[in-house]
């Protein structure tokens, strides 16, 4: 991770997404009677719209409150505000980026500007993203066993994604779980780290960049003990991606209910959107932007009988996704500057 942002390229990423987004938009009504799904809006059910933006909030409020617990559990003081101020900056530029690329660069770079050291923020980070996959795992988990036994029939290509999808989540998770407690992998990313210094020939005092480096993962690895000898830490921040990823999931049942439908019961909708999350795994378009649409209407389209499919994807997608922008654009920019006391035991440690 990196904390290098640059305008021009949030500038064309941000147009890369309206793009894919309008793509989206023009292909799900392509073929569809507007002033149907214009009067399906119209009967849709505010207090279960409202009960969906509100299950879809709890997305930030889980992450803020995960980064404020792992940062905390390192000595800075870190606000409630604070750590929701790096939830709704990471969802904004994980959202406009290819692959989520430019999520954890503009969270670190915002902890920098609070005083958070680079390593310190960079294994919170990678923490809160292991508890959100590992979350996920176990829903897939029950997707997948729901796959085996026919209860949930994905078409060919939404099944070969989701498989994938499901299979390269254990390999991340198995990946970032090295990172975080293997003394192995710390010393083998140190050498590759060291050769590349020794490789780079714009580089001229390379000791003194191997020494920084050498620190920093120094500093990694001591947060990484205090997680490995504190796992309550872990825990709690597992339970909290547990609470995060149910309600998250739970959005397109009260979008159901929203519309007045009854023919399905919660547990088919909360795998068909566990299913719906694993096809989207492996593609890398800003905010899962056209697959996300895609696969909702594949796989749902035999459940909304009483309005046009293209009405409830609307709503879904604006619930669980372009509301939850829209959010954190607007908390992102106002919670920008907002800062706390930042000053780790580390710092002092090291001061002394």
């Amino acid at each position: 991770m990196n904390t290098n942002l640059s305008v021009r390229k949030m500038i064309r990423y941000g147009v890369i997404f309206l793009i894919f987004a309008a793509a989206a938009v023009f292909l799900l009504f392509k073929g569809t009677d507007i002033r149907t799904v214009g009067e399906a809006l119209s009967k849709t059910s505010f207090p279960f719209l409202a009960a969906g933006i509100l299950t879809a909030e709890i997305f930030h409020l889980s992450e803020g409150m995960n980064l404020r617990i792992l940062l905390r559990s390192f000595g800075y003081p870190v606000t409630f505000w604070q750590g929701m101020k790096y939830a709704y900056i990471g969802f904004f530029f994980s959202s406009i980026t290819p692959s989520s690329t430019g999520g954890q660069p503009a969270q670190l770079y915002a902890m920098k500007k609070d005083g958070i050291e680079l390593a310190h923020g960079t294994l919170a980070l990678i923490a809160e993203l292991t508890s959100f996959q590992v979350a996920v795992f176990f829903m897939e988990v029950a997707a997948v066993k729901a796959i085996v036994q026919g209860k949930v029939r994905p078409s060919g290509e939404l099944l070969i994604l989701a498989v994938l999808g499901f299979l390269l989540n254990i390999l991340f998770i198995a990946g970032l779980l090295s990172v975080l407690f293997s003394h192995r992998m710390k010393d083998g990313l140190l050498r590759f780290l060291s050769g590349a210094v020794d490789r780079l020939p714009m580089i001229k005092n390379k000791k003194k960049w191997k020494e920084r480096a050498d620190g920093a993962f120094c500093d990694f690895q001591t947060c990484a003990d205090l997680i490995r000898k504190d796992p309550k830490v872990m825990g709690k921040v597992i339970a909290v991606s547990l609470c995060q990823v149910v309600c998250w999931f739970s959005v397109p049942y009260m979008v159901y209910l929203a519309m007045g439908e009854n023919a399905a019961g919660y547990p088919q909708i909360f795998m068909l959107q566990t299913v719906l999350f694993m096809t989207t795994a492996l593609l890398p378009f800003p905010g899962a932007a056209g697959i996300s649409e895609y696969a909702f209407v594949k796989l749902f389209s035999d459940l909304f009988v009483k309005h046009p499919i293209a009405a409830a994807t609307l709503v879904n997608r604006g619930i669980s996704f372009y509301c939850l922008l829209l959010i954190s654009a607007v908390m992102a920019a106002v919670l920008w500057n907002r800062r706390g006391r930042t000053l780790s035991k580390f710092v002092l440690e090291k001061s002394l």
